[in-house]
């Protein structure tokens, strides 16, 4: 069996995401976010995610549901939409939304 404890792909932490750091594991993504006075793990689940898309600034109009966390509005972006949590939508700036995409698609296998 894989182990599902170290990520199998990460994108580095760059100015475009404000420091924050963007892991795919074998069973999950997790967003690591930098906030002023404290970090903060989402963790989205394979079964939770619903859809994985590539965005291209200006993004003027998404949801009341949509979580930006780093500089999405202003750069290429990845948008993930879920089942469960508050924010429904998350949106943010890997080091290279593309390939993390790609990734995400092809560890995850999911097709959307």
């Amino acid at each position: 069996m894989e182990n599902i404890g170290n990520p199998l792909y990460e994108s580095r932490p760059t100015k475009k995401s404000i420091g924050n750091k963007y892991s795919i594991f074998l069973d999950r993504i997790e967003l690591r976010c930098r906030f002023p006075f404290f970090t903060k793990t989402l963790v989205i689940k394979k079964d939770d995610l619903i859809s994985i898309e590539i965005y291209k600034p200006p993004v003027v109009r998404t949801s009341f549901r949509a979580l930006k966390l780093d500089l999405a509005d202003l750069n290429e972006h990845v948008g993930i939409k879920r089942q469960n949590g508050f924010f429904k939508q998350l949106r943010f700036t890997p080091e290279n939304p593309k390939e993390f995409v790609s990734q995400a698609r092809e560890i995850l296998e999911f097709n959307c």
